[in-house]
């Protein structure tokens, strides 16, 4: 008698803790959203938005002793946790339609960012510039976690994240859609403060070691650096991000 073939193992839930990413994730994405954990005998304002929240979108919220996340007596938690459903990025072809009609839109390329700090650190900063999507590889990043998420302040919510096969070959596809592609490299002669971003924008961060892949640099239509004062190698890859959305940002602000 053959035995039943057993089922696929349910993958664990994911989790994210602190009280800001929770209460952004309930604003903007509760459907994401299956299960809200506070500390039992804590109470603040935060406590009341969060269960306000779950109430109104019908999210079960459980008082516990200890929440349900790893080493959860030495992470940074306010007493918030809650489960969620993975996040799915979409994928490229969706991501243009989706951004069709956009005015000078903004995209985000990371290639081989796999510290998750810094993944969510590049997310939060890109979501408070405006940018309007980040794009990443299947392979050679680091997972949409709970600690990105974590990391993000919960502003992972608010982009459109697109996962994609090949890198070099997208940055191919967005030069046909008329996108200028811009590489972040310490190396490049061309400084940041001296170049222009005008029209539809794609910046490429390499990753925290090695930079650019040589095949995606490849594909950039110029290698911007930024300046650094003598002796100071480089930055780290979600503080060089943010220094240069944040001069794009100052570009596209209209002249006073």
């Amino acid at each position: 008698m053959k035995r039943p073939p057993r089922s696929a193992a349910r993958p664990a839930p994911l989790v994210i803790w602190g009280l800001h990413p929770v209460l952004e994730l309930l604003r903007h994405q509760p459907q994401q959203v299956t299960e809200l954990f506070l500390v039992r005998g804590r109470e603040s304002q935060g406590f009341h938005q969060l269960t306000g929240l779950a109430s109104r979108h019908g999210i079960a919220v459980k008082q516990v002793e200890q929440l349900p996340i790893p080493d959860a007596d030495t992470v940074t938690h306010q007493g918030v946790a809650a489960t969620i459903r993975p996040f799915t990025p979409m994928d490229f072809n969706s991501l243009l339609e989706r951004l069709a009609g956009t005015t000078a839109p903004l995209l985000v390329v990371l290639d081989s960012v796999q510290d998750p700090h810094n993944l969510g650190a590049i997310i939060r900063a890109a979501a408070a510039a405006g940018a309007n999507g980040i794009i990443l590889p299947k392979d050679r990043s680091a997972p949409l976690s709970g600690t990105v998420l974590k990391a993000s302040a919960g502003n992972m919510a608010l982009l459109n994240l697109c996962q994609v096969t090949n890198l070099a070959q997208t940055l191919k596809e967005l030069k046909k859609e008329g996108y200028w592609i811009y590489g972040a490299a310490g190396e490049a002669g061309q400084s940041l403060y001296a170049t222009s971003f005008t029209g539809p924008v794609c910046i490429v961060i390499g990753s925290e070691g090695k930079g650019l892949r040589p095949l995606v640099a490849e594909q950039c239509d110029h290698l911007v650096a930024i300046p650094l004062a003598h002796g100071v190698e480089s930055l780290n890859a979600s503080v060089a991000a943010g220094v240069i959305l944040f001069e794009i940002v100052r570009q596209r602000q209209p002249a006073a």
